[in-house]
């Protein structure tokens, strides 16, 4: 992944796409995408974690 690649995923991810949704609109496999994001510090959801609240 390029760094705009890695930009593009964090931003997705940030307004609360999960690493699926990412996967499915990047093309990058989510282990890529969670991975670069850690490797700069982008904060994990819990799991079971909504935009909507709902579990």
């Amino acid at each position: 992944m390029t760094d705009a690649d890695i930009d593009h995923a964090e931003q997705l991810y940030l307004v609360g796409h999960s690493l699926t949704a990412c996967t499915e609109l990047t093309g990058f496999p989510a282990s890529s995408i969670n991975r670069a994001l850690n490797k700069r510090g982008t904060s994990g959801r819990p799991a079971g974690w909504s935009r909507t609240g709902a579990h």
